[in-house]
């Protein structure tokens, strides 16, 4: 026999409650957090648009050439092995960061860690702003997120994205 939980308001009430009780508590870290990742954004951006025209070309070939076998019609994605590939790859990072969080010494590694994604993400960003420009990122990014929000119930809809 099954008991069914029920939520009700009460205790969504008192969920808020907690969150806003925590955020508030720790303002401070979730800001100095923020900052970091901010930085290690702009960090990834300067790197790009001050590197050589060598480099930049060597990156625009690459993305092309990714976007190039995308496009083409027999390429299939492995769901299921690229999920399993980043959960695994995720709960490394949060197992690091948990170990890290749990002694003083490890604080500095989560803020190492929390600007190294910044960074990934502002070199990303900027790689495809290069290769592309702003028109086609547009047209990417789009693809990006049709694919992301539609992938995780894959039986139901099958997305196709056309990159140009």
């Amino acid at each position: 026999m099954k008991t069914k939980v029920r939520y009700s308001s009460k205790h969504a009430e008192g969920l808020k409650k907690i969150l806003l009780e925590h955020i508030n508590a720790n303002m401070k870290d979730y800001l100095i957090l923020s900052i970091i990742f901010i930085i290690g954004v702009m960090v990834g951006v300067v790197i790009i648009n001050n590197s050589n025209e060598q480099s930049k070309s060597e990156i625009s070939g690459y993305i092309n050439g990714f976007l190039n076998t995308i496009k083409d019609e027999n390429y299939e994605v492995d769901k299921v092995k690229l999920t399993k590939i980043s959960i695994l790859e995720n709960l490394k990072i949060v197992g690091i960061i948990w170990i890290a969080g749990s002694t003083i010494i490890g604080i500095p590694i989560i803020y190492i860690i929390i600007a190294y994604k910044g960074f990934s993400i502002g070199y990303t960003i900027s790689a495809i702003i290069l290769s592309l420009g702003v028109w086609k990122r547009n047209e990417v990014c789009s693809c990006i997120i049709i694919f992301t929000k539609y992938n995780s119930d894959s039986n139901s809809i099958d997305v196709k994205c056309k990159c140009y």
